[in-house]
């Protein structure tokens, strides 16, 4: 008795768990329809190296890898109940920033990550790494171009 009660309070207290929509399921269909940013068109197809999600209560945050018509990107989208999904976090294939503006942005996005109690590189694998190596990077060589293009993050 003592025992199937303390699962039960574990039970309750684990954080919440990172899935995977499946393909056409309404969330993952609303997290696409939201990559595409309106464009409809057959030829703008994404195929997906990774797809995470992990809901907190209504919020929730996504994190996508693959790879799209204009090459191979990373993306962090975040879901709230009044705004739907909505990309927050990017990067893509093309163009380059300094190692020191790709720390910036790598950090934003794991603090956004932790914001959301899980371990960050549970949704976005090997974000932890990926962003000391970069901030090891900045101060050694802030202007070397090290990162893509990179969309939203810190202002």
């Amino acid at each position: 008795m003592m025992l199937a009660l303390a699962l039960a309070r574990a039970a309750l207290a684990a954080p919440p768990a990172v899935h995977t929509p499946a393909p056409g399921s309404p969330e993952r269909t609303a997290i696409v329809k939201t990559l595409h940013a309106g464009d409809d068109s057959a030829q703008s197809r994404f195929t997906f190296r990774a797809f995470r999600v992990l809901l907190a209560g209504p919020d929730g945050i996504a994190y996508v890898r693959g790879e799209g018509p204009v090459g191979t990107f990373h993306a962090i989208l975040k879901h709230d109940v009044q705004a739907g999904w909505r990309k927050v976090w990017g990067e893509g294939d093309g163009g380059s920033n300094s190692c020191e503006i790709g720390a910036r942005h790598y950090a934003w996005a794991l603090q956004l990550l932790r914001t959301y109690t899980v371990t960050p590189d549970a949704i976005f694998p090997g974000i932890v790494a990926r962003t000391g190596h970069l901030q090891r990077l900045a101060k050694m060589e802030p202007d070397v171009q090290c990162v893509g293009d990179l969309d939203g993050g810190p202002s």
